[in-house]
Order: C-alpha cells, then sequence, then structure tokens
C-alpha cells in the first residue's frame, strides 16, 4: 500500500468517526409523522419487506408523487435488516452520510490532486447543520442515496476521462441512471459535469481551440464534449419526465392559480440568497418553511440583484480563479429542479434540498481562501485555525440540531420557534400532540393552524375527528363539512363525516360518505368493515357480508371484522 493511499484512508476513518459522533443521535431518534408515514411505517409494500411483488411495485409506482424505485428498495432492505426499529433505518442513512463525505473526498483529491483542500471540503460537507435533514430524516433516504450514485457517478467520470474506454462510460451511465431512479434531482448532473471539464479536468477553455492552449490529449471542444454526454441528458430527460407525470397524477403539482409564476420567481430569488445565509450561518433550520402569500418587491429585486452580482463576479474571476464559476453554477444549477418554479408542496425551501448543490459553494469558497491564505502568508495560521474552530462549532450545532428530530413533537415544536406563521408546522405538531392522546393541545394547535390559513381542509379534517372521538358529534360533522367544501374530493374527510353520522344514527347519510370514500380509495380495510356494520344495522346482510369479507381479503388478520362476518350471517341464516 503506497503512502498516498494510507493518507487517504487515515482522513477517510478519521472523517468517519467525526461525522458518527456528530450525528450518533439518530439513533436514538422515532419515526416522525410528516413522510414516513407512506414512505415506511404506514407504507405496506415496504414493511412486508423485500420481495418480487414489492419491487415490481417499486418500478411501477408513483406512490408518494415520486418515481425513485431504488429508495424504494433501500427502504425494504431496511426492513429485512432492521424490522421496524427505527435506529436500523436511521444508522443506514448515516452510513450513507458518511459514505457520500468519504466519496466526495476521493473525487476532489482525484480530480484536482489538492489532498487537503479536497478534505476541508468533505470535512464542512460532512459536519455541516444543513445536512441534519437528510440523515435525521428516514423519508429523506432519497437524499444520500441519490447522492452517493451521484457521487460514484463523479468518479466513474474522472476515470472515463483519464483512460476512456466503452465499459467506463457503461458504468458511468449505469451509476447515473440508479442515482435519477434514488431521486430526480440529479437531473443537472450532466451540467456539473460539463463544468468540471471547464476546471479542474481543463478539458476546453471557452473561445479557444486546445491546440492554441496546448491541453493535454484528451482536450476536446465544447460540441464534443456536449455530445460526449448525449446519454446523460437523454437519461436527464427521461427522468424528468416520468417525475413530471406521477406528480402531476399524483396532484402534487400546485397550479398557477394556487401559486402563480410571480410569487413562485419571487420567492425562488428570495430562496437561493435564503440558502446562502443559511450555508454560512446555519441559524433557525426547520423541517419546513412556509411559502409566504406574498413576497415584497424590493425584496425580490435585491436578491436578484445579489445573484446577478455574484455571477458577474464569478465569470470576471474565471481567468484566475476558475473554481469560483464552477462552484457558484454548480451550487445555482443543481438548485434548478427544486427551487419552486416547479411549485410541488407547502414549502419556500428545504435543507434537504442543498444536500448537493451545496458542494459547489463549499468547493468555491475553499479553494478561494485556500489562495488567499498562499497568497498571504501571514494569514495562513490564523485561516487554519478559523477552519478548525468553524468546524467544531458546525458539529455542535449539527449535534444540538440531531436532537430535535427526536420524535414528531419535539420537530414541530422546534420548527414552530423557528419560523414564524408556520401554519403547517402547528398542524403537523398538533397531530403528534393528538397520536399521544393530548386532545385539547392539538384542538389548540389546530385553531391556530386554521386561523393562520382558514383554506388549510386538512385541519378542519383533524378536528373533527378529535370531536367525533370525544363525543361531540355535532361539531364534528360541523368541522367535516367545512374541509369537504374546501376539498370535496379528500376521501378522509368523507369517511370521518361518515363515522360522526353513524354515530348520531344518521346511517343512511353516513353509507353516502362512506361510498364516496370507497370510490376514491376502493382498497380501504376500515372503510370495508365501516361500510359493513353500517348496511348490518340496516339489515342489508347480504351486502353487509360482503364488505366484511373484502376487509378480510385485504387484512387477513382483521379478527374485528371476522367476528362480525360471523355475526352477520347468523342474523341472515335466522331472519
Amino acid at each position: 500500500m503506497n503512502q498516498s493511499v494510507r493518507k487517504n484512508m487515515i482522513f477517510c476513518l478519521l472523517l468517519g468517526l467525526s461525522t458518527f459522533a456528530a450525528f450518533w443521535g439518530v439513533l436514538q431518534n422515532d419515526f416522525i409523522n410528516y413522510d414516513d408515514l407512506q414512505y415506511v411505517t404506514a407504507n405496506q409494500h415496504v414493511t412486508s419487506g423485500l420481495s418480487k411483488e414489492n419491487v415490481v411495485w417499486a418500478f411501477t409506482s408513483g406512490h408518494a408523487a415520486n418515481w425513485h424505485p431504488v429508495t424504494w428498495i433501500s427502504h425494504m432492505v431496511d426492513v429485512e435488516l432492521f424490522g421496524m426499529e427505527p435506529w436500523g433505518h436511521h444508522l443506514l442513512s448515516l452510513l450513507f452520510h458518511i459514505t457520500n463525505a468519504c466519496l466526495l473526498f476521493l473525487v476532489l483529491n482525484t480530480i484536482t490532486g489538492a489532498f487537503w483542500r479536497s478534505a476541508l471540503v468533505a470535512g464542512f460537507f460532512a459536519l455541516h447543520p444543513l445536512r441534519v435533514e437528510s440523515v435525521a430524516w428516514v423519508a429523506e433516504r432519497k437524499d444520500v442515496l441519490s447522492t452517493f450514485f451521484g457521487m460514484l457517478t463523479l468518479l466513474a467520470y474522472a476515470g472515463y476521462v483519464r483512460r476512456g474506454g466503452k465499459w467506463r462510460y457503461a458504468v458511468l451511465c449505469g451509476c447515473f441512471a440508479l442515482g435519477l431512479m434514488s431521486k430526480p434531482m440529479l437531473v443537472t448532473l450532466p451540467f456539473v459535469l460539463l463544468l468540471l471539464d471547464y476546471w479542474p479536468l481543463r478539458r476546453f477553455i471557452p473561445g479557444e481551440s486546445t491546440r492554441q492552449q496546448g491541453l493535454p490529449r484528451n482536450g476536446l471542444p465544447i460540441s464534443r464534449l456536449l455530445i460526449e454526454k448525449v446519454p446523460l441528458f437523454a437519461l436527464s430527460v427521461a427522468s424528468g419526465v416520468v417525475t413530471l407525470y406521477v406528480q402531476a397524477k399524483g396532484d402534487a403539482l400546485n397550479s398557477l392559480e394556487v401559486t402563480p409564476l410571480t410569487l413562485r420567481v419571487a420567492n425562488a430569488l428570495v430562496a437561493y440568497v435564503r440558502y446562502l445565509g443559511k450555508a454560512v450561518c446555519p441559524q433557525d433550520l426547520a423541517v419546513i418553511y412556509p411559502l409566504p402569500r406574498d413576497i415584497p418587491l424590493i425584496q425580490s429585486v435585491g436578491c436578484g440583484m445579489l445573484l446577478m452580482l455574484i455571477s458577474f463576479l464569478a465569470f470576471a474571476a474565471a481567468k484566475r480563479r476558475p473554481y469560483l464559476p464552477v462552484g457558484w453554477f454548480w451550487f445555482l444549477g443543481t438548485l434548478v429542479p427544486v427551487i419552486g418554479i416547479v411549485q410541488v408542496g407547502l414549502q419556500s425551501m428545504a435543507d434537504r434540498y442543498t444536500y448537493f448543490p451545496v458542494i459547489g459553494l463549499l468547493v468555491a469558497i475553499v479553494w478561494g481562501v485556500s489562495d488567499i491564505a498562499t497568497q498571504r502568508a501571514f494569514l495562513r495560521i490564523p485561516l487554519i485555525f478559523a477552519a478548525a474552530g468553524l468546524l467544531v462549532v458546525y458539529s455542535i450545532v449539527t449535534w444540538r440540531y440531531v436532537s430535535c428530530w427526536q420524535n414528531s413533537t419535539t420537530l414541530f415544536h422546534h420548527a414552530i420557534e423557528a419560523t414564524t406563521d408556520n401554519y403547517y408546522a402547528h398542524f403537523v405538531y398538533g397531530n403528534a400532540l393528538y397520536k399521544d392522546a393530548r386532545f385539547s393541545d392539538a384542538i389548540a394547535q389546530y385553531a391556530i393552524a386554521s386561523r393562520l390559513n382558514p383554506r388549510f381542509a386538512d385541519v378542519f379534517i383533524y378536528m373533527g375527528v378529535i370531536y367525533s372521538k370525544q363525543g361531540n358529534q355535532v361539531e364534528a360533522v360541523d368541522h367535516l363539512n367545512r374541509a369537504l367544501a374546501l376539498k370535496p374530493a379528500s376521501g378522509f374527510a368523507h369517511y370521518n363525516l361518515g363515522v360522526a353520522l353513524q354515530a348520531q344514527g344518521r346511517i343512511e347519510e353516513a353509507l353516502t360518505h362512506y361510498n364516496e370514500a370507497l370510490r376514491l380509495d376502493p382498497d380501504s380495510m376500515e372503510l370495508h368493515f365501516n361500510v359493513g356494520v353500517a348496511l348490518m344495522d340496516m339489515g342489508k346482510y347480504d351486502e353487509a357480508i360482503d364488505n366484511f369479507s373484502e376487509a378480510l381479503r385485504i387484512r387477513p388478520d382483521f379478527e374485528q371484522s371476522r367476528q362480525y362476518l360471523q355475526r352477520c350471517m347468523q342474523l341472515k341464516t335466522s331472519r
């Protein structure tokens, strides 16, 4: 083993240990009630583990308004290895993060030959508090998994550039495809490869021929570099089309009536600047940042001008410091798919979106500061101590923020404290309190959420559910009707309104809502059971038997449905 390899291994070991120390608290954290339900804990295809049927489902399903079969399979592997113990799921995400940091170091060290600069970038990437969301949130396995394959893609590209070969290009395409099937945010990776062609690979210089510049033998004109990446661009386009299709089918895309284009553009400009701020000073981090109703024109214009100024300065410095435009446009470009022009969800921005893009920013900053230290020797020692101190500070903030992800209650309580007018945080915090049977506290949170956003239907649904559980069916029916006025296609609202009406003895009205809920969700075991009970009370035994049988087909171990089925058959016989 040569000295260089030994040096790399020692650094990766130290990086892994320090990252594990900063994030070890995730092993004590639970699943949370935000996306973990549909991704893992309430997803029968995942909780039943790895099987042929579940793998087929992973590749054919648009569940959760996404197509990422590799991510689904990774969750199934978690269940096979650890069952439903949350620590195991968290452990695998943490191991992926540690691996990503080590791969980042190896990629940068391979293509630049700058050991300490590459080590600093990897260290800041690994320990920065913005990484917590991607590591501590089980449902965000897709972040660490897609970046894992993204890093392998970059490593494979470095090998292809050095040695060529069709099989190396095939490996490159395979890694990229697996990354896209983990999270389609990687669609911009071919553009990153073009940036790396400019620096540090020096495969072309804009406006000048490679012959004039005396570049290495692998120097190519820009047209050739673009043609070379056509298969990668094709994979990106295919992934983008599939993603837009499943998101539209899953009603995840906000219409222009809901989120106007002017608001999207303004929020994108402001979000870029906010990402910059949190990358430097990671304070007031939260699991969700609400999308504002409007953004002052002066704020969005100011942010836009700042971004243009930084871009101009990066261009101006390109000749002497080519890493600046490469790092800056890596950051800008890889955030494009999630910056909000195509608005998906309720958030204005998200920490998890920075997982891959922030690498470009770190490269620009570390290389820039290192050049300053090289040119001004008297600054070298202070800058080294400053970098070490900043790594320690980031590690402490990361360790503390990890504890906020202990469970749903602690996470969303923190989100409420870290943000303002965050109606969705109040709503999900209310859900966590509801799960803990703290009904009065949950109602109080729902009331705040409804005041902040009177058109948010889900909050009225859950208020109705709690009132129904408390026996106040009049309030339950009122709130559920308000929810349906805002969201007529909510099967959950129809189901719970049916429950409240059935408790009042209004069986026929309850059946109307049950049937509508069944039309929207025909595979709901609870719905078939409740419909069976209602029909049995009405003396419609044949139809009741059909529904109890269907409930048992969906969930064979549902003993209560089996008991009701037997009782219904006895009543039918004795009639």
